[in-house]
């Protein structure tokens, strides 16, 4: 439980965000649904704004046209914060949050199809001098971690309370923290291993 690695301040951020403008926003009388929708968009656009010099970054080491392939997730996730403003429905919001790890869970099981196929592409069993590579998918791991919030979030839309979801939903996500990394290091290998390889 010691090796978990903390939860960034970056990544914790989103959380308060949500936290302070939900008690400011109640605070001022702004009706429940419409605040609901204002704090979990903002959230959501820190969250995806934050993210996006790592995944360019990430895709410029790919392609040189990194831009491009952003614009049109960007294009699409500034869509989407438009139609849950204009629309102020808590429901589709949190539809939302449910369609987003269910995409994610998609992709995650379609990953595992051809894992092995991939994995062979990446990794060879003896590396350069007799060398032995370890691998380790993360594939199934995301898959119950998306599963794991799709199943908290429509427990959260059941229950009907919207205080319920701002409050329950952010300790969720640092519970979801340790036992995603928890699950991580079971799969890892051990030090003894990663020593040889």
């Amino acid at each position: 439980m010691t090796s978990i690695p903390s939860i960034r301040p970056e990544n914790l951020l989103p959380i308060l965000i949500m936290l302070i403008l939900w008690v400011g926003f109640s605070w001022i009388g702004l009706p429940e649904e419409t605040a609901f929708v204002l704090v979990v968009v903002i959230a959501e656009s820190y969250a995806v704004w934050r993210n996006l010099p790592t995944a360019a970054a990430g895709l410029k080491r790919v392609r040189a046209d990194s831009a491009m392939m952003l614009f049109w997730p960007v294009v699409a996730m500034v869509v989407l914060a438009a139609v849950q403003l204009v629309l102020a429905n808590a429901l589709f919001t949190q539809r939302v949050l449910s369609a987003g790890c269910a995409f994610v869970l998609v992709i995650m099981v379609l990953g595992i199809l051809r894992e092995q196929d991939v994995m062979d592409r990446v990794t060879h069993d003896q590396g350069t001098l007799g060398q032995t590579y370890q691998r380790v998918s993360l594939l199934r791991i995301n898959a119950i971690a998306a599963a794991a919030v799709i199943a908290v979030n429509e427990a959260l839309i059941a229950n009907g309370s919207l205080s319920v979801w701002i409050t329950v939903m952010p300790l969720f996500a640092l519970v979801l923290h340790g036992f995603y990394w928890f699950m991580v290091l079971l799969v890892m290998p051990p030090e003894d291993e990663r020593a040889r390889s």
